[in-house]
């Protein structure tokens, strides 16, 4: 009996012994580095979504003038990012540098502010004690914008404050137009799935039938909203279409069409 319940004190010794090397050997978190991603959100519930789930729809953001008026020159757009690592009692900067597609790239202080413009840098910054902030791309109505769109793709720059984050998280490519384009959003928020396929004519029907922009803003606030309100406004939209084109016919006209020929449909996209 006492030799039994001295090989259980033994045993439990050994365990206790290991628990403790084992907790030693455990590596600290220790490393300075700190890391920077572009944050997305879930259009369902607004949750931040991971690498996985952002598509190449979402990292593509779009910015056209027409949407603010002939005598607007300049405008910002501003993105979301977030940090990893250790949090700062300092302010931290972070620094953007432009990706050349090879296509039709934004040129710096022509189509946007260059990211190494001293005012803009002051903007480029974490606040002490956060995690986050939004980050300002400003860009320029430059008379180079009628003759197409320019894109301007960009991703964080290791800076020794901050390194590039997840592979999928740290490149945004964004669309400059001086003319209608399609609104980034619309795929992401299945707007094919409601009003049709996009199209520019249709497009700007709908800003001039409802007076409402139809950009970004404007189209993740309405289908984020009230479903039976954008069903109701999907089916106004083809009555309203029926009509105008009823009015056209009579006036010796062609129904409305887009460039290519295509006549303007709100027939929704079949999920099959």
């Amino acid at each position: 009996m006492i030799m039994k319940q001295l090989i259980n004190i033994l045993t439990g010794s050994l365990f206790l012994f290991g628990m403790s090397s084992c907790e030693k050997d455990l590596p600290v978190y220790e490393t300075p580095d700190c890391w920077l991603n572009f944050v997305y959100y879930s259009s369902y519930d607004g949750s931040v979504l991971g690498t996985e789930e952002v598509t190449d729809e979402m990292r593509y953001a779009s910015y056209s003038f027409v949407y603010v008026g002939e005598e607007v020159e300049v405008d910002t757009v501003w993105f979301e990012v977030s940090t990893m690592g250790f949090v700062s009692d300092e302010d931290r900067p972070l620094e953007l540098e432009q990706i050349q597609t090879g296509g039709n790239d934004a040129k710096a202080d022509v189509h946007y502010v260059a990211f190494t413009n001293e005012e803009l840098k002051a903007k480029y910054m974490i606040p002490a004690r956060k995690t986050g902030t939004k980050i300002p791309v400003v860009v320029k109505r430059d008379p180079s914008l009628s003759n197409g769109d320019v894109t301007l793709q960009f991703t964080f720059k290791d800076n020794g404050y901050f390194k590039p984050g997840y592979d999928g998280l740290t490149t945004r490519t964004l669309s400059i137009s001086s003319k209608l384009t399609k609104p980034s959003v619309w795929e992401e928020s299945y707007c094919d799935y409601t009003f049709g396929l996009y199209g520019p004519k249709k497009h700007r029907l709908m800003i001039e039938w409802t007076g409402e922009k139809w950009d970004d803003e404007y189209i993740k606030e309405l289908m984020d909203g009230d479903s039976a309100y954008v069903n109701y406004l999907a089916d106004w939209f083809a009555q309203k279409l029926e009509e105008e084109n009823a009015k056209r016919e009579e006036a010796g006209e062609e129904p409305y069409k887009e460039e290519d020929g295509t006549p303007v449909s709100f027939e929704p996209k079949s999920w099959s």
